[in-house]
């Protein structure tokens, strides 16, 4: 190997110019790093069958109170999980993985947590703390901050002060210095992450990573990060609105298919409990093409109000514009009325729209598109007593919705219109 005398820079030929630093000649052997590695021989140890007690299960728990992050990790924080938080900047990462702690420790009093951060000092975390109004709670006494990014005195640390929680804030900045190269890059983030691993669950103990994104919005670096921890989460925005939706992408100890809703305030994230009531108080059916429907956000069921209009067109083609649905699903709802229903819709601007911050992309709005568009044209209001749940097949039958019941369940102080009620558009109520 030849290194740069310069900046350090490797690499397995002599080059007459660093690719680096830009400087000429400066490349020189680097005796240490051509030595080759001997392997040792190892003797493999005869395998034997470890005993596990199921009753022991409930115990690899932390458990956790807040209704809404429970939606997502109803069991509680596993014991020696690793969890990935990521999604832009600014959003409420670290705002979340606090209260997240606090929640933890108002359950299990006697926890030591260490947050290693690279990215912000420890004044920054200390005065989001006095933000969140926990810097005199439990979290305040058992949270000790580093400003560190060293992986190996990371782990040192660690595990002098026998910590139960171990927050990495962020993998991009931590390195570890027996790799030779810079922080954030793949050899690094991934030999980092198989380290975590490894440490977690030798250890026991429960590990947060808190990681970058792309420009393109998926996680920064090799998808074996995703592969390696246990649980990946992520916060979704509208970067203009006031909601922050936690999902789970992966989930190993349960079911990646519920959201919580949160809202930032001066206080922190806030969880909405009353995400039903709000939307209800938004809502007005008192125009035509304004119906209500139930959409399924990541298996939560969300009672929206679905609008439409229909303007004269002035082009050559009429434009079709879905703000929250799928847009390929107007186009074949529209398809579907111009067939059975005998409408000429090609003569309209169609604007579809879901007030909110909501956006689906499930089947199980057709009927309600389907309403609201013939309400607009034929100018009838709708009762806003009633929802409307269904699918619409090509053959302009009504059918099944995925988690139907689960919908249902959602208004059942509304009258529902579903495939039970009518077998196809032809008969919908209240319209044709």
């Amino acid at each position: 190997m030849y290194k740069c005398a310069k900046c350090g820079y490797t690499s397995a030929i002599k080059l007459g110019k660093c690719p680096n630093c830009w400087e000429f000649g400066s490349f020189v052997e680097d005796k240490q790093s051509s030595k080759p590695i001997k392997s040792k021989k190892k003797r493999i140890a005869r395998w034997e069958v470890l005993d596990f007690d199921q009753n022991t299960i409930k115990d690899l728990y932390f458990p956790i109170s807040e209704r809404e992050l429970m939606r997502i990790l109803p069991q509680g924080i596993k014991k020696w999980g690793i969890y990935l938080l990521w999604w832009e900047p600014g959003i409420g990462k670290s705002t979340i993985i606090l209260q997240l702690l606090d929640d933890i420790l108002s359950n299990n009093k006697d926890l030591r947590i260490g947050y290693f951060s690279w990215e912000e000092h420890q004044a920054q975390i200390s005065e989001r703390l006095q933000r969140l109004n926990l810097e005199n709670t439990k979290l305040g006494e058992n949270l000790d901050i580093y400003y560190s990014s060293v992986l190996e005195n990371v782990f040192t640390t660690a595990q002098a002060k026998t910590f139960d929680i171990v927050i990495f804030d962020s993998i991009q900045t931590i390195y570890s210095e027996l790799i030779d190269s810079p922080a954030g890059s793949v050899s690094q983030v991934k030999f980092v992450s198989e380290k975590i691993s490894e440490f977690s669950k030798k250890n026991g103990v429960t590990s947060f990573v808190i990681g970058h994104i792309t420009k393109w919005g998926e996680i920064a670096w090799p998808k074996y990060l995703e592969h390696i921890v246990d649980v990946v989460l992520y916060l979704e925005w509208d970067r203009f609105g006031q909601y922050r939706f936690l999902r789970a992408k992966k989930n190993r100890f349960w079911p990646a298919d519920e959201v919580g809703i949160f809202e930032m305030t001066l206080f922190g994230l806030q969880p909405v409990y009353d995400m039903k009531q709000r939307i209800l108080e938004g809502i007005k059916t008192s125009v035509p093409g304004s119906v209500l429907t139930v959409g399924i956000d990541s298996g939560r069921p969300v009672l929206v109000s679905l609008e439409v209009l229909l303007n004269k067109t002035n082009y050559k083609y009429p434009k079709r514009t879905a703000i929250g649905i799928d847009s390929s699903r107007l186009d074949l709802v529209v398809a579907i009325l111009e067939r059975y229903l005998n409408i000429k819709l090609g003569y309209f601007d169609i604007f579809v729209n879901i007030p909110g911050e909501f956006k689906f992309y499930d089947s199980g709005l057709d009927l309600a598109l389907a309403a609201a568009i013939y309400g607009q044209y034929k100018n009838k209001i709708l009762s806003s007593d009633t929802v409307w749940l269904g699918e619409i097949g090509l053959g302009w039958q009504v059918l099944s919705t995925k988690l139907h019941q689960k919908r249902k369940k959602e208004v059942t102080d509304f009258n529902v219109v579903d495939f039970s009620s009518i077998k196809n558009i032809v008969e919908l109520p209240g319209i044709v």
